[in-house]
């Protein structure tokens, strides 16, 4: 009996970690919030508000729009109202968007194996052929991933910092 158990122990922990591992690993982590920009360059805020946690806790600092910076945080309910307005309008007026994420860190806890913290700078470059504008933004940006029993991966926490480094013609 103690034999079975410890094997069932064993393979439980395995699995634990080893799920853990190759979702939120430095890989499963990109390609997680690869999805998130697919979705938003196809204006669907749905699935992007399917990707938050239910206690989701974010930050927005945005410069990129002169005259009008963005400051806000919340949770999921805000950010969610807020990605339905401004998602769907991306759309169509967004032709192309470039994003590089460079300084990539992933840091996971040995006790919290289904967690990881997520740090990158981003480079962005979108245009708007509509308007013939190109604009390039960089980031400081702060994930905390969650995978959880029963959704898949979710994002917990979401701290963005972000500037305009240039904006001009097409």
């Amino acid at each position: 009996m103690m034999k079975k158990l410890f094997w069932v122990v064993t393979i439980a922990l395995a699995w634990i970690y080893g799920s853990g591992f190759m979702s939120l690993g430095p890989r499963g982590a990109m390609n997680y919030l690869d999805e998130w920009e697919q979705l938003s360059l196809n204006g669907d805020a749905d699935g992007i508000c399917e990707m938050m946690h239910e206690d989701l806790e974010f930050s927005i600092d945005d410069r990129t729009t002169p005259g009008r910076p963005l400051d806000m945080e919340g949770g999921k309910e805000d950010l969610c109202d807020y990605y339905a307005q401004v998602v769907p309008a991306m759309k169509l007026v967004v032709s192309g968007m470039n994003v590089r994420r460079d300084d990539v860190e992933v840091s996971r806890d040995w006790l919290h194996p289904w967690t990881a913290e997520v740090s990158y700078t981003e480079q962005r470059s979108v245009t708007m052929a509509g308007i013939q504008m190109k604009v390039h933004t960089v980031g400081e940006d702060r994930v905390t991933l969650v995978k959880t029993l029963t959704d898949g991966v979710k994002i917990k926490a979401l701290h963005a910092k972000t500037r305009m480094t240039h904006a001009g013609d097409t």
